[in-house]
């Protein structure tokens, strides 16, 4: 079963239990998509004296089933939050791949078609390791390279 890291990068430096509280505000609203598995990031090791859910403040890892209408929605909620919040970015990750996705990014057929992307792997990409950002005031600009 495939799984997407996502990671949620402030616009400035934030405390601790602020960016925890972000990664909760996004974890509860992932959870309303149905199919999804929203779990946080957890150390291998135990025993690291914090919380599993600041180990690696900001991250969560998402699995289940992914369709086209559930990476739609995936896509959807991490720009309307990443505006919300105004975070400078939501990094999704999958191996060495990334797609890293801010408010001002639409979604669009094309977006939809590089998360199918991200999700398939290094094979689905020509790279092996391809970051798109999806920005600025169109959102239709795509930059992609390691």
């Amino acid at each position: 079963m495939s799984e997407l890291s996502l990671l949620i990068e402030p616009s400035t430096a934030l405390p601790a239990d602020r960016i925890d509280a972000l990664t909760a505000g996004l974890a509860d609203d992932l959870r309303t998509v149905r199919g999804l598995r929203i779990t946080y990031a957890q150390s291998p090791a135990d025993g690291h004296g914090k919380s599993q859910q600041a180990w690696e403040l900001g991250m969560l890892v998402v699995g289940g089933l992914f369709s086209a209408t559930t990476m739609r929605a995936l896509a959807q909620i991490a720009i309307a939050y990443a505006d919300r919040i105004k975070a400078r970015s939501i990094m999704l990750r999958s191996g060495d791949n990334e797609l890293v996705i801010t408010g001002a990014t639409r979604v669009d057929p094309q977006l939809v078609d590089q998360l199918a992307g991200l999700l398939a792997g290094p094979s689905a990409t020509t790279t092996g390791s391809t970051t798109a950002a999806l920005a600025g005031p169109t959102g239709n600009g795509v930059s992609t390279g390691s």
